[in-house]
Order: structure tokens, then C-alpha cells, then sequence
């Protein structure tokens, strides 16, 4: 006895439903062509697939699309068509011709700046579906129209370029991976080469004025003045000021003391 393996579908990706939004049309129809695909052993038919692209049109202005759709397929012997057919039909109502216009202006302003490869790259790619352009050459030049700088210079440096789209991806994600290892060695090896520097505390003369203790309205009225921040007088400079000098006067009694006591004490010894 024989038994019969039944399909089971797959709906880890499964389409939104669709409203007639002109604007998510084109994603809402590779959504569903995606999810057809991946579940091609359960929708093996034209019809099938037409059907389930119906069952997600249940808003807005798709909703009355999809009920005049299938009042047409009524008088039809092959009932719902084709898939080609009704992609035709989709798209003739909810992708008007101009949306590839528009696509093709946003893709001639996108530019990568300061964010990150990757973001560039999806939206460009979502830009070129509507857009419909399809020769590798050619969206290799728009997409290098919004690259870096130094992500394009590093690609012509390349001995060969690729000219398969989807390879010269791969290869600018790549030099994209190899700067950005590049610029982080550059920058800690700069950082071990030269450690943070904690200069000494310089070491204060006792003599010196210490003017930060004069508070800003008695150093500004000094200075308006012209007066010496030391002795508040005119005529002189505080690294001159007398009071300065008077200041040293101790310091040197003090030493010719000690030099007075070392001669006594020399004398005595030698008239000893």
C-alpha cells in the first residue's frame, strides 16, 4: 500500500495584507512571488498562486479589486488565468508607469554618507525593483554615484573588478570590512605609542605672588589701575615690587647668620 506524502507549507514568510497602497505595491507583489517560490511544491499551479495572492487583497481599494477579479474569472474557461496574467493586471493598476521615474530620481540622490554600507545597499536595492533596471553595468555605476569616496577609490585600486552586480557587492562589502579593520588598528596602535601624558605639578616659588588668590573684582580693579597686585601701588610690576624684596629680607639674615657662626667657629678652632 502506497502512501502519499502531503506538502506543508511553509508561512515563516507569509505576505501582509494589501490595502492598494501604490507605494507598497511593488514590495506587496515580491513579498508573495517570495513566499509562492518558497512554498512551490504546495503551489504548483497558476491558479493556485492566483488564489492566494487574492486571499491577502482583503483592504482598502485592493479589496474591490480582487472582487471584480474574480467576477471576470467567472466567464473564463481557464478560470483565474494565469500568473503572468494577472501580475500583468496587478501591476497596471497599483504600479503606475511613472513609479519607475520617480524610483530612478531617488536612486541618482541616494547617498551612502555617514551611514552604514549595508542600510546603502538595501535601500538601493529596493529602489532598483521599481526602477526595474537589471544590467549589472549599469547599477554598478549608480550605486558607485553614492558610494564614499574612499570605498570607490579603494575599488579601483582592485587589479579586477568585477562585473557580475551581485559580486561586486561582495567585494565592496569586503573593502568596506578591510578600512574599517584598518582604521581601528591605526587607532590603537596610535594610543599605545603615545599613553594619555599627566604632566607633574610645577612646583610653586613661596616668593611669587600667588594672584589667584585675589578675587575677579580685586584683580580687575588692579588691573584697570595699574596698581601692583601685591602692594596695590603704582610705578612698578608685582615680579618687582618692593614689598617683594622685603619679603627676602629674612632669608638672607638668616644665611649671612650662618655664615657669620661658621667663621667664629673656624677661629676657634685654630686658635685652639
Amino acid at each position: 500500500m502506497s502512501h502519499v506524502t502531503k506538502e506543508v507549507e511553509l508561512r515563516a514568510r507569509a505576505p501582509v495584507a494589501f490595502d492598494g497602497n501604490i507605494r507598497k505595491a511593488s514590495r506587496w507583489l515580491h513579498s508573495v512571488k517570495a513566499y509562492l517560490t518558497v512554498n512551490a511544491a504546495v503551489y504548483s499551479t497558476d491558479e493556485k498562486k492566483v488564489v492566494t495572492a487574492l486571499a491577502y487583497m482583503t483592504e482598502g481599494t485592493a479589496s474591490s479589486w480582487s472582487d471584480t477579479f474574480y467576477q471576470l474569472c467567472k466567464g473564463r474557461m481557464a478560470k483565474y488565468g494565469t500568473w503572468a496574467n494577472f501580475e500583468k493586471e496587478f501591476q497596471e493598476m497599483f504600479i503606475p508607469a511613472d513609479a519607475s521615474i520617480v524610483a530612478l530620481n531617488k536612486i541618482q540622490k541616494l547617498k551612502q554618507l555617514g551611514r552604514s554600507l549595508m542600510s546603502y545597499v538595501a535601500e538601493f536595492r529596493s529602489l532598483v525593483v521599481v526602477a526595474n533596471v537589471k544590467e549589472s553595468h549599469v547599477l554598478i555605476h549608480m550605486l558607485n554615484l553614492g558610494l564614499n569616496d574612499d570605498l570607490v577609490n579603494a575599488v579601483h585600486l582592485m587589479g579586477e573588478i568585477p562585473t557580475d552586480f551581485d559580486k561586486y557587492i561582495t567585494t565592496v562589502t569586503k573593502i568596506d570590512s578591510n578600512i574599517k579593520c584598518g582604521k581601528t588598528t591605526i587607532a590603537l596602535t596610535r594610543a599605545n605609542q603615545h599613553p594619555s601624558y599627566h604632566p607633574q605639578p610645577k612646583k610653586k616659588d613661596d616668593d611669587a605672588m600667588d594672584v589667584d588668590r585675589l578675587d575677579e573684582e580685586e584683580c580687575a580693579n588692579c588691573m584697570a589701575k595699574g596698581l601692583c597686585f601685591m602692594c596695590k601701588k603704582r610705578g612698578h610690576r608685582t615680579n618687582s615690587c618692593p614689598e617683594k624684596k622685603k619679603k627676602k629680607v629674612p632669608v638672607r639674615q638668616e644665611k649671612i647668620k650662618e655664615e657669620d657662626n661658621e667663621t667664629e667657629n673656624r677661629c676657634l678652632v685654630e686658635d685652639f
